[in-house]
């Protein structure tokens, strides 16, 4: 794989690298891209702990096997009867993976959505992903879309605007089901819990250049300490753990994905010097940068 900008996992790279155009399993252009079994690609761009950063909206349907896989910081599990959507922009990574497991998959550049439509994409850009569970109905009806959606981009002469409107029409339905998911949400006692998700937006937001507790604290309108506290009470980890978790995915990402030097990294990430960004990264993962690019 080149290492080379933009280091976003893009429609544009997975054409240019020829994951697929079009074959058995997925049809995949510069606006939109559907998966019918990703089991069946067999793909090799996809690897467990590697950090990849999503530009375009993406829609999962998980068909067999089990994944766990964290957006955002936030780690979700993905098997047959689970459907998610994972907002523009995010940052993902594969934790584990089943030999069996297999989705379906389906992206879509927000260019390719109907300008008078974006309303449904903008509220998700600083918002986590959504996964839900065991929701069968739901998961048929996700289904059913996936299949108009990829009977739609074999028909010629290809019909844009159909498939333009099946996937908005499908993004539509998720949001509905998010707000369906945060309804239910609220008849539970779950402050820290809605405490916990903002901080998280916030340390995927600022993490190259606010590392400190009290920035957070202070975006939040509460005190450091009580933000430490709930921070830790919710999750098992304290603030300055999760930060320097979403510095060290930046960092992977920048080290494996683009063309700058340590020290342009270390700049990049708002460090004092390349050596304490290479003192930083040995310190969370046990290599040094120049060995982590070498895997």
């Amino acid at each position: 794989m080149n290492r080379q900008k933009p280091i976003d996992l893009t429609l544009n790279f997975l054409n240019e690298m020829g994951v697929a155009t079009d074959n058995d399993y997925a049809f995949i252009n510069r606006e939109m891209g559907i998966v019918s079994s990703m089991y069946e690609m067999n793909n090799r761009f996809f690897h467990v702990g590697q950090p990849y950063r999503a530009k375009e909206v993406r829609i999962l349907r998980g068909i067999k096997g089990c994944a766990r896989m964290s957006v955002n910081l936030m780690e979700y599990t993905i098997k047959e009867h689970t459907i998610g959507l994972i907002p523009p922009n995010a940052l993902l990574q594969i934790v584990d993976i089943s030999s069996d497991y297999d989705i379906q998959a389906l992206a879509a550049d927000s260019n390719f959505i109907p300008t008078q439509q974006h309303s449904i994409l903008t509220d998700w850009h600083t918002q986590q992903a959504v996964f839900l569970d065991n929701h069968v109905e739901e998961w048929q009806r996700t289904g059913t879309y996936f299949s108009l959606i990829w009977e739609a981009v074999h028909l010629q002469p290809y019909r844009r605007e159909v498939v333009q409107h099946l996937i908005t029409s499908l993004l539509y339905n998720f949001h509905y089901l998010q707000a369906d998911s945060r309804r239910d949400e609220l008849l539970r006692p779950s402050r820290h819990e809605e405490l916990f998700r903002r901080f998280i937006t916030l340390v995927n937001e600022h993490c190259k250049t606010q590392r400190t507790t009290a920035f957070y604290a202070d975006r939040l309108c509460l005190s450091p300490r009580y933000l430490s506290s709930v921070i830790r009470n919710v999750s098992g980890r304290t603030v300055v753990e999760w930060v320097n978790q979403a510095v060290i995915l930046e960092a992977k990402v920048l080290l494996k994905h683009s063309d700058l030097l340590t020290y342009q990294i270390a700049d990049e990430l708002h460090f004092p010097n390349p050596s304490f960004f290479s003192k930083f990264f040995k310190r969370m993962t046990g290599m040094t940068p120049q060995e982590y690019q070498r895997t």
